[in-house]
């Protein structure tokens, strides 16, 4: 044999030997699919599913709506690390209809139909958050006994995390991770640490599947909401903060979303569709698309009647308190019944205001409003009203009794307090007051029980917070870069632009407030809306809000504070 022949012969084997070595890895890049999209979803009941599946959510899934299953089930028979039709229960065998349902149905109708989604979900009822955290999911199985760990240990291997990394790395030889869902936090109920503890999960999980942030955002849904019986409601100011920490992070609201009736922690089954849908509306805005279905999709006849509008409800003339990210509430009634918050959906027009996208309540501001609603099926229809909003609005609505009983006169701006009470002002999301130098209180008559103002960073007053005597004051005038309080012998600032409540409190008795307001006039004087005074002798007509005759300005001073509409314009008394 030539030199030139034995040397191509071992040119040709080493050739082969590779060949053999990197065709796997050839055939499994091949096979994953750009237009499959995959969301990785954990947490705990909520994600997990907790209300019964009925007919609608059993029939008619579409088969681009795929899930991997990450256990065995027996019923339907699934096999772990197969993909599936994502009929529910979605996540394991003991779950059920829950927030990942009408999150894949949503998407795929909302998507090209060349496009596919799957969800790969791993989640556990009752467990913390740290179960799901790499180095410290050991601490939370202890209890052999305890349900989470008897979950994670029957269906996840007793480490849940790496279960959803082993089943992520599955996926991605098919498709490409898009997002992360997370439901959680009734185990870690107002817990501040809980927002290290996501962003070092997220942080983990992109790392160990080569995942950029930008590319994977982050979508977290609220608690069960107060009024109807969620015991977890105060963690929601927690979620609310979780942006500050995780910027690729998107918060889903639960307004509107009811509870099972049975317990306080989890949704029915139409909240849980409502969830669904705002999860998949989220990832559809980080995607730049509307959300709104393909004009040919096809839905399923029920299914159409939980997208469709049968009417936006109309909007009564509003008077509401500010807060960061606090959307002005517009609800449409939908065929199938249920009612809803869609003014994440809703387009804002107004010549007063100057709106980019939704209207929120994150400064004052009043004006006449129309807003435009355009449902998922297409289907529109508007309504308009006026708007009115205040750091500290005397509406009962606005007013929370949030320690013993109020009795509130709206009219009088009367606080009548039990002893040791507390009643004010209650900003869910927190509420940014940095722009201003003062918060000023003015009373009709000096208090006599002892009365206190007082001023959260958290949205818990059994924290540590600042506290201001007013005394035999009748105007009471607080530098908001001065809010110094006691916490466990170390002296604190309350940040002006992060405050959840602000409130009176007092022996028990009547604190008459004639105004409360922001103001940066160092005389303590308004500077937001003009105030009309009697240094002229024209006489104008005064009409309230909803355009009715009240006055004239001869009797300007007989009103009651607030806001009205004099020769055309809107003016504070």
């Amino acid at each position: 044999m030539s030199k030139s022949s034995y040397l191509h012969g071992k040119r040709s084997l080493l050739f082969f030997i590779i060949f053999l070595l990197t065709a796997p890895f050839i055939r499994s890049a091949a096979a994953v699919d750009p237009n499959f999209h995959i969301y990785l979803c954990f947490g705990q009941s909520n994600m997990e599913g907790n209300a019964q599946a009925e007919t609608i959510d059993k029939t008619n899934v579409d088969a681009r709506f795929r899930m991997l299953a990450t256990t065995n089930f027996s019923s339907p028979s699934r096999t772990m690390g197969q993909w599936y039709k994502a009929t529910p229960p979605i996540v394991n065998p003991v779950g059920s209809l829950g927030v990942t349902d009408y999150f894949g149905r949503t998407m795929v109708a909302a998507l090209p139909e060349d496009i596919k989604v799957g969800v790969v979900a791993v989640a556990i009822g009752g467990c913390a958050i740290e179960m799901f955290d790499k180095d410290k999911y050991q601490t939370q199985m202890t209890d052999a006994g305890n349900w989470s760990t008897i979950i994670a240990n029957n269906h996840y291997g007793g480490n849940p995390y790496k279960r959803l990394i082993d089943m992520a790395r599955k996926a991605q030889e098919a498709g490409v991770i898009k997002g992360i869902l997370l439901h959680q936090g009734e185990s870690n109920n107002g817990q501040q640490s809980w927002l290290q503890e996501v962003k070092k999960i997220y942080n983990d999980i992109l790392t160990d599947l080569n995942l950029s942030a930008d590319s994977v955002p982050l979508f977290v849904g609220e608690m069960l909401r107060q009024e109807y019986g969620g015991a977890c409601f105060g963690h929601n100011s927690v979620i609310a903060q979780l942006p500050s920490v995780v910027p690729t992070a998107h918060i889903i609201h639960s307004n509107d979303c009811e509870g099972n009736g049975t317990d306080a922690f989890h949704f029915c089954q139409t909240g849980y569709r409502i969830m669904g849908k705002r999860y998949a509306f989220a990832a559809l805005r980080t995607m730049g698309l509307p959300t709104v279905a393909q004009t040919d999709y096809t839905f399923a006849t029920g299914q159409k009647k939980f997208y469709m509008m049968k009417k936006l409800d109309e909007v009564s003339n509003i008077v509401m308190k500010c807060g960061k990210g606090q959307s002005i509430p517009v609800k449409a009634t939908f065929m199938d019944g249920h009612t809803e918050d869609v003014s994440a959906e809703t387009e804002f027009r107004s010549a007063d205001l100057a709106i980019d996208g939704p209207l929120t309540a994150d400064d004052e501001a009043c004006g006449h409003v129309e807003a435009v609603f355009t449902d998922f099926t297409g289907k529109k229809d508007s309504t308009e009203f006026d708007v009115d909003i205040r750091f500290f609005p005397f509406n009962k609505e606005s007013i929370s009794s949030i320690w013993a009983n109020l009795d509130y006169n709206e009219d009088t701006h009367t606080f009548n307090i039990e002893q040791y009470g507390q009643a004010g002002w209650i900003y869910e999301n927190g509420v940014d007051m940095s722009a201003y130098k003062y918060l000023v209180i003015k009373l009709k008559k000096k208090q006599t029980c002892g009365a206190q103002v007082k001023i959260f960073p958290q949205n818990n007053i059994w924290a540590a917070g600042y506290s201001y005597s007013i005394g035999s004051k009748t105007t009471v005038a607080i530098p908001l870069s001065k809010l110094r309080y006691q916490d466990n012998g170390t002296t604190k600032t309350v940040d002006p632009s992060d405050i959840y409540i602000v409130d009176f409190w007092c022996n028990g008795g009547s604190i008459v407030v004639d105004d409360m307001y922001l103001t940066n006039n160092d005389d303590y004087s308004r500077t937001d809306i003009p105030t009309i005074t009697n240094t002229t002798t024209e006489t104008r007509d005064v009409y309230n809000l909803q355009g009715i005759r009240i006055g004239d300005t001869s009797l300007w001073h007989n009103l009651p504070t607030g806001l009205y509409i004099v020769g055309g314009k809107k003016v504070w008394r």
